[in-house]
């Protein structure tokens, strides 16, 4: 569909943008939301500063490789899945006076085996504010295959890439770069560009201001990073906002997804008890189903962590019946009825997680491996633990604590102990009093 007439000529000084313009921008922001939940309620945008894209600001030059390693983290994107190549064209020619001409500098993503591949146009290393706008772009393309959300590859899908960057928290970055003109001289050649997006900055800005009703948080410092026209055009639109409030603006909805951060930080400081009180304030809160899952999960998940296995079961029951398809409901659903000793009911729920394609295969691996221990198959056990290593990206709650014991009962003390002082470190509790427990036992036997 056509949208997007927005007449420039008008001089109101109200914010002014067509009504279907308007309505695509409502419609897009409600169906991300429908589908990923309200965004993280954050004080500030993500700027193009070095907090935000360390690895890339610390090196001498700006390097692809550099940019998505800082991609992947904001974006919580496994690296391993994201290469890339550099290509030449005729941009690269000595002497070729107009170096680009319409939409410039490309970046093109393409999807290969397990993983993804982003072509750059290597002429976009002469410019690296550009190259970080494409690699972003690139990015929450990926984010959004990721999520299994689904987008058109038709005329307005770059727009929509647009819209789901403000969603990730892009959305100054991608202002700052709607529109770019250049050129460089050596003497003797000329080397011109020109970029403009195909999303008008009416459009833009006020997609940026719905974003920021959603997550208002604080004072908007952010805008001062924005052209000076732009600035001016969110600010209308805020305004605009506040005379005409949507039905998506529910303070309820900002404040449980902001509860449901809490608890995740109460749980990585294993004050575990602290963060189910806070997850189910959160739930009272909330009518967005796909948060009720989240937070139905993590408090099974919690409960997992105080061995409350029987505890745990009614939710992660909760969170699959509002999502089937939700991998780690089902993995961990799996993980409370082997700890309870109910073996095959545990597989099923290991297989169904497998089947979503949503798990994180280290803990699918290192919860089969206690199907298969339990189960008395030795080497099975072994093999997946050892798949469950190699699957691991950051850190696998457990996984070393679980290998010690299993390993232990082989008779593999030294080893065991070894990877029971790995997890110690981690600052798990399990293998802090698993530790004792051996000392103890030590201590007598000497």
């Amino acid at each position: 569909m056509k949208l997007f007439g927005f007449n420039k000529k008008a001089k109101e000084d109200k914010f002014q943008l067509p009504e279907n313009d308007r309505l695509w921008v409502e419609e897009n922001f409600n169906w991300l939301i429908r589908v990923l939940g309200y965004p993280h309620p954050i004080s500030e945008q993500i700027l193009l500063v070095e907090i935000y894209f360390p690895i890339t600001f610390r090196a001498e030059q700006v390097e692809v490789e550099n940019i998505l390693r800082d991609l992947c983290y904001l974006l919580e994107i496994v690296e391993n899945k994201i290469e890339f190549e550099i290509h030449e064209d005729l941009r690269d020619i000595y002497g070729m006076p107009l170096a680009t001409v319409g939409k410039a500098m490309e970046t093109e993503l393409e999807q290969v085996e397990e993983g993804y591949k982003i072509h750059v146009a290597n002429n976009l290393k002469k410019h690296p504010k550009r190259l970080i706008y494409n690699l972003i772009y690139e990015c929450v393309k990926i984010k959004l295959l990721e999520k299994r959300v689904e987008f058109d590859s038709g005329e307005d899908t770059s727009m929509f890439i647009y819209l789901a960057g403000i969603y990730f928290g892009f959305g100054v970055i991608l202002t700052q770069n709607l529109t770019e003109l250049g050129h460089s001289s050596d003497g003797s050649w000329r080397t011109n560009w020109r970029f403009t997006s195909q999303i008008p900055d009416e459009t833009m800005c006020y997609a940026l201001a719905f974003f920021s009703k959603l997550t208002e948080f604080g004072p908007l410092n952010w805008k001062d990073d924005l052209p000076k026209d732009r600035k001016k055009l969110v600010e209308k639109a805020i305004a605009f906002l506040n005379e005409n409030p949507d039905s998506t603006f529910n303070k309820g909805e900002f404040f449980a997804k902001r509860l449901f951060g809490i608890a995740h930080m109460q749980y990585k400081g294993y004050n575990i008890e602290e963060a189910i009180s806070t997850l189910e304030k959160s739930l009272i809160l909330t009518k967005d189903e796909l948060l009720k899952s989240d937070i139905y999960n993590n408090l099974g998940y919690y409960s997992l962590r105080l061995g409350e296995y029987e505890k745990s079961i009614p939710y992660f029951q909760e969170a699959i019946k509002r999502d089937p398809d939700y991998g780690y409901p089902n993995d961990n659903l799996g993980y409370a009825f082997i700890q309870l000793g109910k073996l095959e009911e545990g597989k099923t729920w290991l297989e169904k997680a497998l089947l979503t394609g949503t798990n994180h295969k280290a803990y699918s691996f290192r919860n089969l491996a206690l199907y298969y221990q339990a189960k008395g198959e030795t080497q099975l056990a072994e093999e997946n633990f050892q798949k469950a290593f190699d699957a691991t990206e950051g850190s696998v709650d457990l996984l070393e604590l679980h290998f010690a014991e299993f390993l232990l009962n082989l008779g593999r003390t030294e080893e065991a102990v070894n990877y029971l002082k790995q997890a110690v470190e981690k600052g798990e509790p399990e293998a802090i009093k698993k530790m004792k427990e051996l000392e103890k036992i030590n201590f007598k036997l000497g």
